[in-house]
């Protein structure tokens, strides 16, 4: 297939570390072509912008049209906007384009070494004319605090800068003085917090690296709430690596594989930020894995030598709920099984389950801490990168991914992740934390997935609507030992 097309539209920074050069090395390094238009030849160095530089508006529709002659742009991003005609510009090409082209604009509204900085009338015109044609706005502090009358507060900023017309917000926060990072996103969905803990290094180019991740994302199909998570970790593994060059420290664009370190953490509320939970840990391999929806499967399983066990009742009051969980206690016999809750986690405290078992929409309503006192050990599942970023922010006993195939269980909203991401999964977080497969997986497939290193395959109906659930059920553990 051909590389998705990435329109980069901004400065030339003329020694390389910022600017246009950055979204080239960016986009090439996530699999996409660049095509870079120039707003501005700038001139500048480590003592700050002494010019702009602006280039001629004729020059840049001239650039954008022989790009699209031959390319078919899937994404934009904007940095360095210079004066107003420019400005007017860059609406042209953004209305030529459509809604259907997601654009990300990164306003550069100074060099971070000081110096010259854009006009007030640009920033005007930005909020007034370019904001409704943008998909996402990526403004760091200072940034946000001179576009709208908001000083401090990204929440209000944001919802300024929505108000005015943009469709999702990313506001940066690495000038804060936090021991984290954190970066506060908003779009019509979801808002959330972004956040892992600084490195001590001072790099060069972070935010143009941070906005043409995205757009990359982006133009590669990714959900916008991944492009920016995984934006986020490029832009952490690039410090973690970064590199000296003449006076600065660079983002290194390293094919190095990305480390648990640098995913962020995700949660929905301020006061979630940095908060640790301590739940007790999984065996590293938990094994064959049946979901059941009845405590007599529970008594059969265990019969037939199940270790891992999960007990997933819907619809039904909370005492019959209740008489479940108990019964399914009371078929263990003292066996050494872990023994899973799905959603009911007052009902398993209550009864002295091993663990729960949480989708992401039950993590807002469970009591985490009250969870974690209890001693239970938590799985979680997910779908997609924020979702995996919001599992690490709570720090559970184990992650499950899913679904890996198709499934006929329920109706998913997500497309099959597949061995490539579940091997990656894997390769990232089992030194930490257990991971679990689950979706459409059969004795074959669990074959398939074992060479990948994970510790369990969760299966439903696998056993349950197999013709002999004893032979299905020895089938997999003799599989898995």
């Amino acid at each position: 297939m051909a590389k998705p097309a990435v329109l980069l539209i901004g400065g030339l920074d003329p020694q390389g570390c910022a600017g246009i050069a950055a979204d080239i090395a960016t986009v090439q390094h996530h699999d996409c072509h660049a095509l870079p238009l120039i707003t501005a030849m700038t001139e500048q160095s480590s003592k700050g912008l002494t010019k702009l530089g602006a280039v001629e508006p004729a020059k840049l529709l001239a650039q954008f049209e022989n790009c699209r002659a031959d390319f078919e742009i899937a994404a934009v991003k904007i940095g360095l906007i210079p004066n107003i005609d420019v400005a007017k510009a860059i609406k042209g090409i953004l209305e030529q384009l459509g809604d259907d082209i997601p654009a990300v604009l990164d306003p550069v509204l100074a060099s971070s070494s000081g110096g010259e900085s854009v006009s007030a009338e640009v920033q005007s015109y930005l909020l007034r004319e370019l904001l409704p044609l943008i998909t996402l706005l990526t403004p760091n502090l200072p940034e946000l605090a001179a576009l709208t009358a908001t000083s401090d507060s990204p929440e209000q900023g944001a919802s300024e800068l929505r108000r005015a017309g943009i469709k999702a917000c990313l506001v940066k926060g690495g000038h804060n003085d936090s021991h984290f990072a954190t970066d506060y996103f908003v779009f019509d969905e979801a808002e959330f917090y972004c956040y892992q803990e600084k490195l001590d290094k001072q790099v060069r180019g972070t935010g143009c690296v941070m906005a043409s991740s995205i757009a990359a994302h982006l133009a590669s199909g990714q959900d916008i709430r991944d492009a920016v998570v995984l934006a986020k970790a490029y832009v952490s593994r690039g410090i973690r690596l970064s590199e000296t060059v003449g006076p600065y420290q660079v983002i290194a664009h390293s094919r190095e594989a990305m480390q648990l370190a640098d995913i962020p953490k995700l949660c929905y509320q301020p006061e979630l930020i940095g908060k640790q939970f301590e739940f007790p840990a999984c065996p590293q391999r938990l094994g064959i894995y049946p979901v059941v929806d009845s405590s007599d499967w529970i008594k059969k399983l265990v019969d037939e030598g199940i270790e891992t066990i999960q007990l997933r009742v819907k619809d039904q009051d909370e005492t019959k709920t209740r008489q479940q969980i108990e019964d399914a206690l009371s078929h263990l016999n003292g066996n050494p099984v872990s023994f899973f809750v799905n959603d009911h986690w007052e009902l398993a405290i209550e009864a002295g389950a091993y663990g729960v078992h949480l989708g992401q929409e039950d993590l807002h309503d469970a009591n985490l801490q009250t969870l974690a006192d209890a001693g239970l050990r938590l799985g979680i599942s997910t779908h997609s990168y924020w979702e995996l970023a919001r599992a690490l922010a709570v720090n559970p006993s184990y992650i499950a991914l899913g679904p890996i195939y198709e499934t006929t269980s329920k109706q998913m909203p997500f497309s099959p992740q597949g061995i490539e991401r579940l091997q990656q999964w894997v390769d990232i977080l089992s030194d930490r934390y257990p991971v679990v497969a689950i979706g459409g997986i059969n004795h074959e497939r669990a074959k398939a997935l074992k060479p990948t290193g994970v510790g369990s395959v969760a299966m439903i109906t696998a056993i349950t609507l197999a013709e002999d659930y004893r032979a299905a059920t020895q089938e997999l553990l003799s599989l898995w030992q």
